[in-house]
């Protein structure tokens, strides 16, 4: 099978280096559990702890072996595989791209089960993970606990399952979605909500949706908003927010119990939530009653329940309960070896023997990912069979703050026809032209300053043009009759 490589960008020696400010952290096979990390000597076995210990600016280098299950990627964390682990020289690196032996290369294996490396939410800072195989993902479309809710029509994953019954296919998922209220009414009652004496109680307290129907109709639309001059009256709270939210066609949310916010923490996606954009280092307000000044709030860094005065501000957010069959292709399973968003960078790597059933038999690539040098083969998949690009939409889209004004024409262009590309580049460019169902590049080339011609595909199809320019790059949907 034909190889797909993509070679994007080279990175000045500075540039690569300063990837490496940070602190360092070691992982091999043969490693031990516990260990700190903080050298080959002292490395650990466990990458998925290592990447948990990390922060933006670190840097996790990988042993050459096998590392199973599916791998987060950490927003500014970069994850360098392929090394020998030789202590007297921690930089010591195996040839990636040329070698085909399986103990000098760092594989993440999705054992046939699942994806190996995710990205589900855009990253802030440009994250890359360098010098892996990636290969064996098969991400299940079953709901299960840890499985991520796409909206089509939001274009955004918008829940987590966290807890779901396949005989009875009822389930429960908690919002990515968040925001900071006040828990409402101060020093009102609160008819039909009883209160929750101690901490042991709360935590068994499961009954959040019927808590948040007793608030709704104690308050309406009316309590006093706390954080706002002269403290009018209004529906500014945790559970008239929940009530009235609607994402991805899913309403009829609910603010939880600390029970059912137990449920969350001990269902073991606290690093995919983080992953996703929730603030898990603050409390969260639960539905339960502490007294008409106090409810309970719900800290996730240790499973800790505490009384709160109502007019503070915490964390919020919603549950939403189901029966299949509700909006059944919610799970989002494309990106068979890998999924990437914004600032998700793969480079130096190779993509090989993972399916999808949806989308990109090798790799997912959302708006603003990369692949820089890698080899994406092997893979299968209904649309994409190697990779899918998110499709485009607009003339051009810049993946680099500039000013420069290109443009690309014409568009809708005829198969066989010329295409033209002019703009206001003094450097010569570089240009790929992918087709989007097959991943497969079907020409590529050199532009120079001002207008270019190039030939347009005799396949008709939705392509996706790239192109780069230094360190500029920019991409367009181009469709050919």
């Amino acid at each position: 099978m034909k190889k797909i490589v993509f070679i994007c960008l080279v990175f000045s020696l500075n540039a690569a280096l300063s990837c490496f400010a940070g602190k360092k952290y070691y992982v091999k096979p043969d490693g031990i559990p516990g260990l700190a990390g903080t050298s080959w000597n002292w490395a650990s076995n466990d990458l998925h702890a290592m990447i948990e210990k990390s922060v933006a600016g670190d840097t996790v280098f990988v042993a050459a072996g096998t590392y199973s299950g599916g791998f987060l990627m950490k927003d500014g964390v970069i994850v360098m595989g392929g090394y020998t682990a030789n202590n007297s020289q921690p930089t010591e690196r195996y040839p990636i791209m040329e070698t085909t032996d399986p103990a000098k290369q760092s594989i993440l294996n999705g054992g046939g089960v699942q994806r190996p490396l995710t990205l589900l939410a855009p990253f802030s800072i440009a994250t890359t993970w360098n010098g892996f195989v990636i290969q064996n993902g098969n991400p299940s479309p079953e709901f299960k606990k840890g499985s991520v809710i796409y909206s089509n029509t939001d274009s955004r994953i918008i829940a987590v399952l966290y807890k779901y019954n396949p005989d009875t296919k009822q389930g429960m998922m908690v919002s990515t979605k968040e925001v900071k209220k006040q828990w409402g009414g101060h020093e009102k009652e609160v008819p039909g909500l009883s209160i929750i004496p101690n901490r042991d109680s709360a935590k068994n307290d499961f009954a959040g949706a019927n808590h948040t129907e007793s608030i709704l109709s104690a308050f309406g639309d009316q309590s006093v908003d706390f954080s706002q001059e002269n403290y009018p009256l209004n529906g500014n709270y945790a559970a008239y927010w929940c009530d009235t939210l609607t994402i991805g066609g899913y309403s009829n949310w609910f603010l939880p119990s600390p029970g059912e916010l137990q449920e969350v923490y001990d269902a073991d996606i606290k690093l995919l939530l983080k992953n996703l954009g929730k603030n898990l280092d603050y409390p969260y307000w639960t539905s339960s009653h502490a007294g008409n000044k106090l409810a309970w709030a719900y800290c996730f860094g240790n499973g800790y329940v505490h009384p709160a005065l109502k007019y503070v501000s915490y964390q919020v957010s919603a549950i939403h309960s189901f029966t299949l069959p509700e909006h059944p292709d919610g799970i989002y399973f494309a990106g068979g070896g890998a999924f990437l968003c914004k600032n998700g960078i793969l480079e130096n790597c190779m993509v090989k023997n993972n399916v999808s059933s949806s989308k990109g038999g090798g790799v997912y690539v959302g708006s603003g990912a990369r692949l820089i040098n890698c080899v994406v083969e092997g893979n299968n998949a209904p649309e994409g069979k190697e990779i899918y690009y998110e499709p485009v939409t607009g003339i051009i889209s810049p993946l680099a703050n500039d000013d420069t004004k290109l443009s690309v024409y014409p568009n809708p262009v005829k198969a066989g026809s010329n295409l033209t590309i002019s703009g206001s580049e003094k450097e010569d460019a570089t240009y790929q032209l992918i087709h989007i169902a097959t991943g497969r590049i079907m020409s590529k080339g050199t532009l120079h300053s001002g207008k270019n011609t190039i030939p347009a595909s005799g396949q008709p199809g939705i392509y996706l043009l790239l192109l780069r320019s230094g360190n500029k790059s920019y991409q367009t949907k181009l469709i050919i009759n």
